[in-house]
């Protein structure tokens, strides 16, 4: 009986991988040594050595079935209860909205704002002294923040959430609309919570034309706030440079030097994009009003070896798109996009910069 029972507890806490066969050994070895020393009869010996060992072999196989029944059950459970957390839409601790459902509420907006030529605004708060506080301080701070927008916002139209940042999203709402609501709610903030919060601003369709980049721009804005004396940045106030060209020489003058930082930023996020081997990035110079989305949209879509497009972000006048090519080598195909001319091509980003061809 005791060494059934260690089989069962090794079968049923699985200590190790095959921890109910190695105690299966254990015990028929024990009862085997236990039984050549108690009887004397040779006969009697091995019959209890066989009914002792069909015994445990039972008892192995009984308790891994179950094992393995438990198991089932339990990860039926965990993805029951996966399922169960992605589909909680509010954060138990500040009841804004969570990441996932606030971006797919503003992938909607931006569709919206496309189709009906509205504003949507998006705004990042972030503490200038996040590395003092601790994570029970966040939460105190986070809990503050959340009551006060919440409470300044409109609840029927705007949307609250919180990310890697607290953060708003402004459906039909410009730049100067935000702002105005952004240093209303940095003051209360900044009266009632010992943290000072500092934003970032940006809006589509002056700054960004999709949900990855006003959210990399907002980000961007925000990084500016923090490192200036401003407590709130728009993406609008921000110089930027020409990104035509990415490997033009550095500049000398002050103004040359912002450029080429705020180019360097680009030539980072163009580094950071995971391609496939099939993908590539596709400059499209002379984007100059929202109307040409459509357009550019419907021709790639008539060129053959194209499979999909993911728009990346607008800069002045290029609108950047992630395209998916059957192409084995895009670079060296022979007119790869008809209508347009390829202008440079970069092999180790894996991009062209194309322009509509003169007629």
């Amino acid at each position: 009986m005791a060494l059934n029972l260690l089989i069962i507890v090794f079968a049923l806490t699985d200590l190790f991988p095959f921890a109910s066969w190695v105690s299966l050994i254990i015990a028929t070895g024990v009862f085997a040594a236990t039984g050549y020393s108690l009887i004397n009869n040779r006969l009697v010996f091995i019959v209890s050595i066989v009914m002792g060992t069909a015994v445990f072999l039972i008892t192995a196989i009984i308790c891994n079935i179950y094992a393995h029944f438990v198991r089932k059950i339990d990860q039926k459970y965990a993805g029951l209860q996966q399922v169960a957390d992605s589909l909680v839409i509010y954060d138990e601790a500040t009841s804004l909205m969570r990441w996932k459902f606030a971006n797919q509420t503003l992938i909607t907006e931006i569709l919206r704002g496309r189709r009906y030529h509205n504003d949507v605004a998006m705004v990042l708060f972030d503490y200038l002294q996040r590395d003092q506080l601790s994570e029970e301080d966040l939460q105190k701070v986070n809990k503050k923040v959340a009551e006060i927008l919440l409470d300044g916002i409109r609840t029927n139209l705007d949307i609250a959430f919180i990310h890697e940042q607290l953060g708003l999203i402004l459906p039909e709402t410009g730049d100067k609309g935000a702002l105005i609501l952004t240093q209303r709610l940095i003051q209360k903030i900044n009266k009632s919570c010992d943290a000072q919060v500092k934003a970032g601003i940006a809006s589509f369709p002056q700054d960004a034309i999709t949900e990855d980049e006003i959210l990399l721009q907002a980000k961007t804005a925000l990084q500016s706030a923090l490192g200036s004396d401003q407590y709130v940045v728009t993406y609008q106030s921000l110089d930027s440079g020409s990104l035509a060209d990415l490997d033009q020489p550095a500049a000398e003058t002050v103004e040359e030097s912002k450029g080429q930082d705020q180019q360097q930023v680009y030539v980072n996020i163009l580094e950071s994009i995971n391609l496939d081997d099939n993908q590539w990035v596709v400059w499209i110079e002379g984007f100059d009003k929202m109307d040409d989305l459509s357009v550019v949209e419907e021709k790639f879509n008539e060129i053959d070896h194209i499979q999909g497009i993911d728009f990346l972000f607008l800069q002045e006048n290029h609108l950047v798109v992630k395209i998916r090519s059957s192409l084995e080598d895009l670079i060296k195909a022979e007119m790869p996009f008809p209508g347009w001319d390829v202008v440079k091509t970069s092999p180790k980003n894996r991009y062209l910069l194309i322009r509509q061809a003169q007629d």
